[in-house]
């Protein structure tokens, strides 16, 4: 079963006017990513709005905006919410050593149960892995001296956190993200291993970062795209009425494929209007319809209550 929702959230949800440290930033992403995998998320897209205050350091971290490149807040935000779909064992060789350092909240957090590869009993012979290479291959020129080690650029090894690597029947890849079946000793999808799969055929949810508004509807990934943009306002507390976009209501369609937008109304206006698409002149004009929640909710609330209503509308 591969899920039919994608989720947009603001890398401004955890930008340094909604959270004050690195521990408040943490959480807001482990309550977006339980929500996720809680209703099936496919992907989880980041849209990156904009900040025009200077950068600021804290004593926990520091937020600073990069004009040609996403910010801090996106590249954080990403990053947490790949770790809390990560096992443990992998943490080490999937992330770099800079970005490692930023986990050390998220690491005291519980796993979140309803990821696949916490149902032991359901998928005992299934693993999540990175394949490494074993050895290097040594050059050695005409007098025998080694001149040069590289590694290879295939591998049958995996590292699936046991005692021993796991050897494949066949070569695939090195570092690559793999879920195997450790009793044929072979490459499954994770659709085949647990009965679900997200974006790109991957295991949980997939995570990108749309630098620009456009990217948003126009690097899906599926490449069937989306069906329907939905809209919820969420993040503002100052409104006490939804942002008057001339949306009508969603309307519960089956089979569908999804975009859930989860975000302030001024932070879509933002992001729109650092870009010119031919044809469009308001936000607005790329979405379906609207669902509504409750004013004021939080982003990582209004992601939770959002997708519940989707599910039970």
């Amino acid at each position: 079963m591969t899920s039919s929702i994608t989720l947009c959230i603001p890398s401004s949800c955890i930008s340094r006017s909604n959270c004050k440290n690195l521990e408040q930033a943490t959480f807001t992403a482990y309550q977006i990513a339980r929500a996720a995998c809680t209703y099936n998320v496919g992907e989880i897209v980041i849209l990156d709005v904009p900040e025009n205050t200077e950068a600021e350091e804290s004593n926990k971290i520091k937020f600073e905006e990069k004009n040609t490149t996403a910010s801090d807040s996106s590249r954080l935000l990403a990053s947490l919410l790949q770790f809390f779909t990560t096992p443990s064992y992998l943490v080490k060789s999937v992330f770099q050593a800079s970005v490692i350092e930023y986990f050390k909240i998220a690491k005291k957090l519980p796993k979140i149960p309803t990821l696949p590869y916490m149902q032991n009993d359901a998928a005992a012979c299934f693993r999540e892995g990175i394949s490494i290479p074993k050895m290097s291959v040594v050059k050695k020129n005409a007098e025998g001296k080694v001149v040069k080690k590289m590694k290879p650029a295939t591998t049958k090894y995996v590292n699936t956190g046991e005692r021993e690597i796991l050897e494949l029947e066949k070569e695939i890849p090195i570092n690559t993200r793999v879920t195997v079946n450790t009793k044929t000793k072979s490459v499954v999808s994770p659709d085949e291993a647990y009965g679900k799969a997200g974006a790109l055929r991957t295991f949980g949810y997939h995570v990108r970062v749309a630098t620009r508004f456009s990217s948003l509807f126009t690097e899906p990934g599926y490449t069937e795209g989306y069906d329907r943009c939905i809209y919820v306002s969420s993040g503002d507390y100052l409104s006490n009425e939804q942002p008057a976009t001339g949306l009508p209501s969603y309307q519960k369609e089956s089979n569908k494929r999804l975009l859930l937008v989860v975000a302030k109304w001024n932070d879509i206006q933002k992001a729109f209007k650092y870009e010119t698409i031919e044809g469009v002149t308001e936000p607005q004009q790329m979405m379906d319809c609207t669902l509504e929640i409750p004013l004021g909710t939080r982003i990582e609330d209004g992601v939770l209550v959002s997708l519940a209503k989707l599910e039970y509308p």
